[in-house]
């Protein structure tokens, strides 16, 4: 895709896992000169410490670029669950469940990220 092909006002919202592969696909899309309006994370609270210290370079990288980005974190308002969990590891333990990926499947983006993100939009 070229900076032609997005449509001039059109938003263009980029998921930033804090992973090598969004984290080079945001470098490459800016190096294109292309578009982007913001930068979310949605911060599951169980990433490893060496994620967790990446964070604040790429944030400051984005800064840099003028690049508004947002990392947004599950809170639990209703505790329908007990003990609550906060952290995507503690949603497991309570539920004595596995993420979906142990079998075989992909849909982890239907769990506590996708409440995260529409927890974000909806304040």
């Amino acid at each position: 895709m070229s900076p032609a092909q997005v449509p001039h006002g059109v938003p263009v919202v980029a998921a930033w896992s804090m992973g090598i592969d969004s984290t080079a696909m945001i470098i490459e899309w800016v190096a294109r000169g292309m578009p982007l309006s913001a930068v979310l994370t949605a911060d599951t609270g169980t990433e490893r410490e060496e994620t967790y210290a990446f964070l604040p370079l790429f944030q400051q990288w984005m800064d840099e670029r003028g690049i508004e980005h947002h990392v947004v974190r599950y809170t639990p308002r209703r505790f329908k669950h007990w003990p609550p969990y906060f952290t995507l590891l503690e949603n497991c333990l309570t539920n004595a469940t596995l993420p979906s990926i142990s079998f075989g499947r992909h849909s982890c983006s239907l769990g506590p990220a996708s409440e995260t993100v529409s927890f974000a939009r909806d304040e």
